[in-house]
């Protein structure tokens, strides 16, 4: 697939007043022009009609910038001959569902001298999904990888084994970006470009687990060897990359596990997530519409990138046990807007519905953003500022809060169900999760982990789309569950064919 798309701007100044001025009308008309639902790994072309001075051809003079104006590391360069530009997008890929602005500086000059006579501007929206790939057709292009250790532990060095289309004398590089560090933090993991063994490649260097084990992404770049590759990013040139992700451990936790088995593949339940009505989602900030690629529902997906004594509490059961008290939730609660002294009330949810307290309290944080959201503090105000039904109503749990208007749906729900103080929201959240999730006689979601992917019906009745929502829960739980002196810990831990 051709992703350049080529801006034809007649753009440098000459004698002649009536060229000046269409050159002016041309650039009012780039600065106006907002091109939407673009590819997040889209490569622009520009082409002028004169050619241009080779040195100010650069970075400085020409940049992509963000809806703040602040520059995004894209890399530039000359095209194919010398009228041409061609400015790649950042390592990875541009941010999805985000604004940007590629920008050509008056300092561009064309052999001759000539400057341009204004900035040139061209305003972009990129799609709302992630990618895991580019697909620059007729070139090597890495379809998939399988990891020698998954989890890998901190003392390993990964080996990816890889499935590449056009491979004939591919040659491969491959950078690792730790989640700890920042964006646009990578690190190689080879020595510049190298041969696979038998599709494999193994890592030149260890990586750290971090406090709680570490989320890596990788990016795999493959081009034809000995031959510059087509395409460049700050990193290197390439003709195609893909994209994956792992995680690293400092051990494997068997306390307190308890397998079950499943008749299906780990292949297949992503390929089921993939395709449902939902679209699985990946929440990385706040914005809640971005598609989640192939590659991020299959980490958040496999167990065994969990395995550890952190990640596998979203694998804890969360039926009611016994030990937490009312005390030991207030503590937690302090501080969290309105749930702050509200720790009886979870407890009595909890008991009275069969639920683990540490969950239904964590839950309640997550979803209410610590007890500040709009859901939990009255619901929806109309334009003069009353109340949507008259009065205050409460939901704790987000439910019946869906993506199209969650606040809208969501206070909906509160007042349908009467919840019209705090504790009938915390009692009346907890009795309609229990017996749809935690306690359903047939889908029997009684993990984190089971709530968001459903492994008894896949792609069916799942509590969140988003695919990183089971572990973001893992916090708040784990620190309930360390204030109890004796807590009843059991780990259902799937096993796939």
């Amino acid at each position: 697939m051709n992703k350049k798309l080529k801006i034809f701007a007649f753009a440098f100044i000459f004698s002649l007043v009536t060229f000046q001025y269409k050159v002016l009308a041309e650039a009012s008309s780039l600065d106006t022009t907002t091109k939407v639902n673009i590819d997040t790994n889209k490569e622009w072309t520009v082409k002028f009609n004169s050619p241009l001075k080779a040195e100010t051809v650069n970075s400085e003079n020409i940049q992509v910038t963000d809806q703040n104006d602040k520059v995004v590391p894209a890399t530039v360069s000359l095209g194919s001959n010398s009228t041409t530009i061609v400015i790649s997008p950042k390592v990875s890929g541009y941010e999805p569902n985000q604004n940007y602005n590629l920008v050509i500086s008056e300092r561009l000059e064309s052999t001759s001298g000539k400057k341009l006579s204004n900035p040139l501007k061209m305003k972009f929206t990129t799609v709302n999904k992630y990618s895991d790939s580019t697909s620059y057709e007729s070139l090597p292009k890495v379809t998939s990888i399988k990891y020698d250790y998954a989890p890998l532990l901190s003392n390993q060095k990964q080996s990816f084994t890889l499935s590449t289309k056009n491979a004939d004398n591919a040659q491969y590089k491959i950078f690792v970006h730790s989640y700890a560090d920042g964006k646009e933090v990578y690190s190689e993991l080879t020595n510049g470009y190298t041969d696979a063994s038998n599709g494999k490649i193994t890592s030149l260097k260890t990586l750290t687990a971090g406090l709680n084990g570490q989320k890596y992404k990788i990016i795999v770049y493959v081009k034809r060897a000995n031959t510059t590759g087509a395409h460049k990013d700050v990193n290197t040139d390439y003709d195609n990359y893909y994209v994956d992700y792992f995680r690293c451990i400092d051990a494997v936790s068997e306390n307190n596990n308890i397998s079950a088995k499943y008749n299906s593949t780990l292949d297949e339940l992503v390929n089921i997530q993939g395709n449902v009505t939902s679209t699985p989602v990946f929440v990385e900030a706040s914005d809640m519409t971005n598609a989640a690629s192939k590659n991020q529902i299959k980490y958040y997906m496999d167990p065994n990138n969990f395995m550890d004594d952190y990640g596998k509490y979203q694998f804890l059961k969360l039926t009611y046990t016994e030990g937490i008290t009312a005390d030991d939730l207030n503590s937690i609660l302090q501080g969290k807007g309105i749930l702050e002294g509200k720790g009886q009330a979870f407890l009595d949810a909890a008991k009275n519905n069969n639920i683990n307290a540490a969950y239904l309290v964590s839950h309640a944080l997550l979803e209410t953003g610590n007890g500040q959201s709009i859901l939990a503090n009255g619901g929806l105000k109309d334009s003069s500022e009353n109340y949507l039904y008259g009065a205050p109503v409460y939901n704790f749990f987000g439910i019946g809060a869906v993506d199209a208007d969650a606040n809208y749906y969501g206070t909906k729900t509160a007042y349908d169900n009467k919840w019209l103080s705090p504790e009938e929201a915390i009692e009346g959240g907890a009795k309609w999760i229990s017996p749809r999730y935690i306690n359903n006689v047939d889908t029997k979601q009684d993990t984190l982990y089971k709530m968001r992917w459903n492994l008894a019906q896949p792609g069916q009745h799942q509590y969140a789309t988003d695919v990183s929502w089971a572990y973001k829960q893992i916090q708040r739980i784990k620190d309930i569950m360390s204030k109890i002196k004796n807590p009843a810990l059991n780990f259902e831990i799937p096993q796939f064919k």
